[in-house]
């Protein structure tokens, strides 16, 4: 179970940015306190201001919920949350010509409180602990505290990752059996860890901005593909300055951004005999950005998606009598980043 959840957290990491409408509600009670800055229509570039030995740490929480039932002669419902909680201390290590920094990253805290159906599981990522409770928490001990690489450029996209080394090593290292790698395996297993989780984790903390200048009620968009099941996605989010405002004390831009999938595939099929039947998927959602301008970084982002997902399956028993059986999943996540 622990596994599944951190592979959703990572997931949504890369897709997401949205919550529901009591989401927004409550993001708007927040921001609306922050003081506006009348700009007077200029036009401001939204770009990172990195320079050479630059350090600043952020804290990312990631709350993830989960309802899943299921439905045969009886209904089965369980369900589970968790929030794990990431320190991430960052240097800037370069700036070349192109304003394309190489920063150091190090998440040097992770803390995770979960329940599954009442089961609760706690950790925290700088206690002492037997190798087979490393071994429970393999994800999380890979990525603690052996700094990595991340080339990000001055839009806030993280570009390129790298210097996982030593995390491979240590994943390795924690196995039941330690393998003899090749430099081979090794550089595939870098590029899967490098794509799969650090650098969507590291990609919140580094919120891409546009190109072009902006105003307010300036928006932009972006699209990307992903996939869900058997459903393809086409997933717009849609960016929006609602206003310039004051924060610690300093000018800054406050976004919306809000989420829409248009999904497409065969929702009927069947397989070794097993037939299935999707609903349509539901996703979407909304968040708040804080970038200071002055400074060129982003400060603050509450951000949340939520997925909706059913199936009939319908298969024959040992008897070949027909059984039909509904699944249906409501998963949340929210992202919250601060500078500290």
């Amino acid at each position: 179970m622990k596994t599944k959840i951190f592979s959703f957290i990572i997931i949504i990491a890369v897709t997401l940015i949205g919550c529901s409408k009591s989401e927004k509600q409550n993001n708007a009670g927040i921001i609306d306190k922050l003081e506006v800055v009348d700009l007077k229509g200029e036009k401001i570039q939204l770009e990172y201001k990195f320079a050479k030995g630059d350090q600043y740490k952020y804290k990312l929480a990631t709350i993830t919920t989960s309802e899943e039932s299921i439905q045969t002669d009886s209904t089965i419902k369980s369900t589970s949350n968790q929030n794990v909680s990431y320190v991430f201390d960052v240097e800037v290590i370069e700036v070349d010509q192109d304003k394309i920094a190489e920063v150091s990253v190090n998440i040097s805290s992770i803390n995770v409180d979960a329940n599954f159906n009442g089961q609760t599981i706690k950790y925290d990522a700088k206690a002492e602990k037997s190798k087979e409770d490393k071994m429970k928490f393999l994800e999380y001990e890979t990525i603690y505290n052996n700094p990595f690489r991340a080339r990000v450029n001055k839009l806030g996209e993280v570009i390129e990752i790298s210097r996982l080394d030593k995390m491979i090593d240590k994943m390795n290292s924690l196995q039941p059996q330690k393998q003899n790698l090749t430099p081979e395996q090794k550089s595939q297993l870098a590029k899967n860890l490098g794509d799969a989780a650090l650098r969507p984790l590291t990609q919140l903390i580094f919120r891409e901005m546009p190109k072009n200048s902006v105003a307010k009620d300036s928006s932009w968009v972006k699209k990307y593909p992903g996939q869900i099941s058997v459903f393809q996605s086409d997933n717009t989010a849609k960016f929006t300055v609602l206003d310039f405002v004051k924060y610690n004390g300093d000018n800054a831009a406050k976004i919306s951004a809000d989420l829409s999938v248009i999904w497409s595939g065969n929702k009927k099929g069947e397989e070794n005999g097993v037939k299935y039947s999707f609903d349509d998927p539901k996703a979407g959602g909304g968040g708040i950005i804080i970038f200071n301008i002055e400074e060129g970084k982003m400060v603050k982002a509450e951000t949340s998606t939520q997925l909706e997902i059913g199936v009939q399956i319908q298969a024959k028993d040992a008897l070949q009598r027909t059984q039909k059986t509904y699944r249906k999943e409501i998963s949340t996540n929210k992202n919250i980043v601060e500078l500290l």
